[in-house]
């Protein structure tokens, strides 16, 4: 961990501890108890387990999109804490990912969750949590994308949306 991190106080992890452990059994038992799914085969068998193939297949694009920005915001605080500067310096995020939205760790996250919504076949604790999800974490991208745009008067201008690339 960084030296020039901020500590997370005690009750945002616990209460982070406790939501993530709620919702995951909330999420099995639906899967495993009530909404029994066909196991998957390969090749696809019927509509359900094609349905369940492209869901996971939009969760690990999400996965992969959410890691990838992470690091490189990641990289963005390692760049500046190297200078040996105790001075808080932001710098704009250069990555393809970041060419047309503010904030792509957040899309990848709210991508992760509808691909398991579309995986379960959009039951109702994986919508919910999809719902969820994206109704915290788009006004917080919304604000990040408004923070950066009154920031940095070189803000990229083909960077317009927050989240959701041609939407928001």
């Amino acid at each position: 961990m960084n030296s020039n991190s901020h500590r997370v106080p005690l009750l945002v992890t616990a209460s982070a501890c406790i939501v993530t452990t709620v919702n995951g059994y909330l999420q099995s038992f639906h899967l495993v108890r009530v909404h029994k799914l066909p196991p998957l085969t390969l090749p696809p068998s019927s509509w359900i387990n094609l349905q369940s193939w492209l869901g996971i297949l939009v969760f690990f694009v999400g996965m992969t999109i959410n890691i990838t920005a992470d690091g490189v915001l990641r990289n963005l605080r390692r760049q500046r804490n190297s200078d040996g500067n105790n001075q808080k310096t932001y710098y704009i995020p250069q990555h393809p990912l970041f060419t047309y939205i503010s904030c792509p760790n957040f899309f990848g996250e709210i991508l992760e969750w509808f691909g398991f919504a579309i995986a379960s076949q959009f039951s109702l604790p994986a919508m919910a949590f999809f719902i969820y999800t994206s109704s915290n974490l788009v006004p917080r991208a919304i604000a990040h994308h408004e923070w950066y745009k009154q920031k940095f008067e070189d803000y990229p201008l083909e960077r317009k949306w927050a989240v959701i690339p041609f939407v928001v």
